[in-house]
């Protein structure tokens, strides 16, 4: 997502001070309204989507991988950054078979949300598939620095995971709020 200045707050600088695979780095110094002026450090994203794949017994898809920055391994929704241009249900429909091998026959928004906004320009799609189907031949290949095993959980287990990400414990919760 580029950064989008709002009308009221004027940008004074902006520098692009890190380029990498999955975000950008961005220094921006801006005047709010009031006259307050601030500095930021602002990481500069593309945006992503998550699915919340419910097979036919109730249960998530989830997918088990190292994350560096959680210290271990999580389980969570298969999910990935949106490409350059790439709509996000079909982002979404890419991601399932490449991280799960799974093909759905249902698709339905379920939110969208800033995970981080205090310093992230991330906006990442919920979506929920359902009708899963698994792809003949595994589907599309997962990225090549990426090692996944693909788990299954009841949306109720899920809140009892530690550490549990924010978009794994969101959609678990839409969930178990539409079965009540």
């Amino acid at each position: 997502m580029t950064l989008e200045p709002h009308p009221r707050v004027e940008i004074c600088s902006s520098r692009r001070c890190y380029e990498g695979r999955v975000f950008n780095l961005v220094e921006q110094e801006l005047i709010l309204p009031s006259g307050l002026r601030q500095h930021w450090a602002i990481v500069e994203h593309p945006g992503a989507v998550a699915i919340a794949a419910i097979d036919h017994e109730g249960c998530m898809l989830l997918v088990h991988q190292f994350r560096p920055a959680a210290g271990g391994w999580t389980e969570e929704l298969p999910a990935g950054k949106l490409d350059p241009g790439e709509e996000p249900l079909a982002a979404a429909q890419r991601e399932l078979e490449e991280e799960t091998g799974y093909r759905a026959g249902r698709w339905r928004p379920l939110c969208s949300f800033l995970p981080a906004p205090g310093f992230c320009s991330e906006r990442l799609h919920l979506f929920e598939a359902r009708d899963l189907e698994e792809v003949p031949g595994g589907g599309l290949a997962c990225d090549e620095d990426e090692e996944i095993e693909v788990l299954r959980r009841a949306p109720e287990e899920l809140l009892a995971l530690d550490p549990l990400d924010a978009k794994t414990l969101i959609a678990a919760q839409l969930l178990l709020l539409e079965r009540h």
